[in-house]
């Protein structure tokens, strides 16, 4: 018969060895999930920076017209930060993303570029587009430091990843995606300018914007003569009409939205776009003030002030609308649909 001494040793240790078998399996169990979670993360992350949409698109580059092929979401990555400043609420960024992604799809189905490439890197023409690199050093000649220049390559992947695939169609025909920088008080319909085209999706809209937008507001000042002699030049007035003509001209009629459709000089009209892209006025929105010598434009906005305001999706992201609440807004009765469905 064991003694009780002994009888005590060996429960003692039959104790340790089911102590420290459980023991083990506890750290073997949590260590498993800790190599789940950062498997899960380091995926997560290369979907981010590294993830392939498996579709090339062939890039003109005006500058030396040489022709890139690359993978969309590359594109993508290139042509979001170009056109919005990455420091901009995210879901202004995805909005900007998902515009981006149908403005290209709908470029290449249209072959704009012929058939050697798809789109190219213009923004007059196209959409604008820098490279990783270029991004880099154009953020870091505006001050910023590694880290923020960092943050922002993140939100940028973000934004054309976690908007994948999606495109903004219209009865099953991709949109024209056209956006601006920035319309206070509210968007442009597409009938008023370019010819009077209508769409049913790009009407007028309310657009709340901050105020606090550095080209919120903005003046143009011309002497009459060049003001003048400029138009004559472009063909947008005849000889007939006099300098006496040009101080005496006004805002003829306005548009939808309120801004301005033509201006009256003598007894012919000018369009306000054209003025818009002659004289390098923001937006058409404005008003005109007159001296001695000068012509003075006083102009709210920036850009055509169709589609997306960029400044109104960042500040209603701000409010707490997300990014297919910011299309639905001023992509008006379209739907938000995935290529891949």
């Amino acid at each position: 018969m064991k003694s009780r001494p002994l009888t005590i040793f060996y429960v003692l240790i039959c104790f340790l060895i089911i102590f420290t078998s459980v023991l083990f399996c506890i750290n073997f169990i949590v260590k498993q999930k800790k190599d789940e979670m950062k498997n899960k993360e380091e995926i997560e992350e290369k979907n981010i920076i590294e993830y392939k949409a498996n579709q090339t698109i062939r890039v003109r580059f005006h500058e030396t017209d040489e022709i890139v092929a690359m993978d969309i979401n590359d594109y993508l990555r290139g042509v979001v930060p170009a056109e919005m400043s990455p420091s901009y609420n995210i879901e202004a960024l995805k909005a900007q993303a998902l515009v981006a992604r149908t403005y290209t799809y709908s470029k290449m189905k249209n072959h704009v570029e012929g058939n050697d490439a798809d789109i190219c890197d213009d923004f007059a023409h196209c959409q604008a587009f820098y490279t990783k690199e270029k991004l880099f050093e154009i953020w870091r000649n505006k001050g910023y430091d590694e880290k923020t220049i960092n943050e922002y390559w993140y939100k940028v992947n973000l934004a054309v990843v976690s908007t994948q695939n999606e495109v903004i169609v219209y009865e099953g025909e991709l949109i024209k995606a056209f956006f601006h920088a920035s319309s206070p008080y509210r968007t442009e319909d597409i009938s008023q300018i370019w010819g009077g085209e209508s769409l049913p999706y790009l009407v007028s809209v309310e657009n709340m914007e901050d105020e606090n937008y550095e080209n919120r507001t903005s003046i143009v000042t011309l002497k009459f003569d060049e003001f003048l002699n400029t138009l004559k030049e472009k063909n947008e007035i005849s000889d007939k009409v006099t300098l006496d003509d040009v101080k005496n001209c006004n805002i003829y009629e306005k548009t939808i939205s309120d801004r301005v459709k033509n201006i009256k000089i003598g007894e012919e009209l000018v369009s306000s776009e054209k003025l818009r892209v002659i004289f390098g006025l923001k937006s058409t929105n404005f008003t005109i003030e007159k001296n001695d010598e000068e012509i003075i434009f006083h102009v709210i906005g920036y850009g055509h002030g169709v589609g997306m305001s960029q400044v109104g999706a960042s500040t209603y992201a701000d409010s707490g609308m997300n990014y297919k609440e910011i299309i639905n807004h001023y992509y008006q009765g379209v739907e938000i649909v995935r290529l891949d469905d």
